[in-house]
């Protein structure tokens, strides 16, 4: 009944829900069981089970039957903050479509008990954004009704031989790993979008992207599909090989306003203030780093939440960045953000570099050492001796500051009292 009452808990408290359960088994004569009893409850307050090819539509809980076409195996993985946690799949299906349902945690370890074959009354949250919908279970429970769903059939995902044709919108270094059996490996791990959406791209053999570049359109063949925590991702073997395209590929983008808890989105804005990359300690005993932006469009402002390596790269208040498949979450008070983590990119768009003379005072700055003129503060790209009143000259590109020529200078008395006065406030 729980199950159930979770569909309406915004329309009446539970008590009232099971005595109206209670009524309605009461008038069939006890021929209802108590499922059956809250469903028609449910239904009768306006919130009736859809189908598959309905839940793209759906608000952001649904209710729906489908048939278990596959299951896999539980996995274990480390969150941006260190704890573990375990995920799994699940493909289902009803006669309208496929939906992929992601289990988390105890309702992943609990997956053994599923088969292919089963009919599941599932309630959860559908994400979209795809060929195939993403749902993340709430509740699931066994059914016993019939599902008109063949159990095999051809897979929405491409297969091995495959061609996938995608802009590619970043591309990480290549890094080393020992395979199980100790022989060195080398993967590079590619961020690729196209209409249908954006997917991280594993490739086994660095050699096959040489070359590659991000904006570049690409035909990857051979690219080998799966599902993944945060939905279809590619891995490319040695039989793989990757062609340039002369298409012009526009990847979907969403705005703030869109952004809803448990979605994937990618966003384009203009960074309104960067806090400093936070170093920390994984559980695994991992450095990793963390860093707070916040990112605004025409439809509002939202947190964005860097982990890793990419929490290390150079950003300024100013910088217009394209975020694509961060995930939605709501943070530590409770305000939704929208972290990038593995399978995420960020690509801070081209400013042309510009000639400047500048004069002001050597300063530190949590974003690295700065000369402060009064009215703008201009990140240095090389260390100087903070204090130092200076006159320069150089390109400056995103805040960053390139010296071609430098002499100390005596101070303006009057200007530098200005100055010291706005900081302290005194008039």
């Amino acid at each position: 009944m729980k199950f159930h009452y979770l569909l309406v808990d915004d329309l009446l408290p539970e008590g009232e829900f099971e005595r109206r359960v209670e009524e309605k088994v009461a008038e069939s004569g006890d021929l209802l069981d108590d499922r059956t009893a809250a469903m028609l409850v449910v239904k009768d307050l306006g919130r009736a089970h859809i189908r598959i090819h309905d839940l793209t539509a759906a608000p952001s809980l649904a209710c729906f039957f489908a048939k278990v076409l596959s299951v896999e195996e539980p996995r274990e993985f480390e969150r941006p903050d260190g704890t573990p946690g375990i995920v799994a799949n699940v493909m289902v299906g009803d006669e309208t479509g496929r939906a992929r349902l992601t289990l988390w945690d105890e309702k992943a370890a609990g997956v053994s008990e599923i088969e292919a074959g089963d009919v599941l009354e599932i309630l959860g949250r559908p994400k979209g954004g795809g060929k195939v919908t993403d749902v993340t279970a709430v509740a699931i429970q066994k059914a016993a009704c019939e599902i008109a769903c063949e159990e095999t059939g051809p897979s929405t995902l491409p297969g091995p031989g495959g061609d996938l044709e995608v802009r590619v919108i970043s591309v990480e270094e290549a890094r080393a790993f020992k395979r199980r059996d100790g022989s060195p490996g080398a993967m590079v791990e590619v961020v690729v979008g196209n209409e249908d959406g954006v997917f991280r791209l594993v490739c086994w053999t660095p050699a096959i992207l040489e070359g590659v570049q991000a904006g570049e359109t690409v035909v990857i063949r051979g690219a080998v599909a799966r599902d993944s925590v945060k939905g279809v991702e590619y891995s490319l073997g040695e039989a793989a090989s990757v062609l340039r395209s002369d298409r012009e590929i526009a990847v979907p983008m969403k705005t703030v306003a869109d952004v809803e808890e448990g979605g994937s989105y990618s966003l384009a804005g203009t960074v309104l203030s960067v806090q400093p990359p936070h170093s920390f300690v994984t559980r695994n005993g991992r450095q990793s780093s963390v860093r707070n932006v916040i990112v605004a469009d025409d439809t509002g402002e939202i947190p964005v939440v860097i982990w890793g390596e990419k929490a290390d790269e150079h950003l300024v208040p100013g910088d217009r960045i394209e975020v694509y498949n961060a995930a939605a979450k709501r943070g530590r008070y409770g305000d939704l953000e929208v972290h990038l983590s593995w399978g995420s990119a960020f690509v801070v768009l081209g400013e042309e570099e510009k000639e400047v003379e500048v004069e002001g005072t050597v300063v530190a700055t949590r974003q690295g050492t700065c000369i402060d003129t009064g009215d703008a503060c201009y990140l240095l790209a090389g260390p100087l001796p903070v204090g130092y009143h200076v006159r320069a000259r150089g390109t400056v590109h995103r805040g960053v500051i390139s010296l071609s020529r430098l002499e100390a200078v005596i101070p303006d008395q009057e200007d530098l009292h200005r100055r010291l006065d706005r900081i302290s406030g005194g008039s």
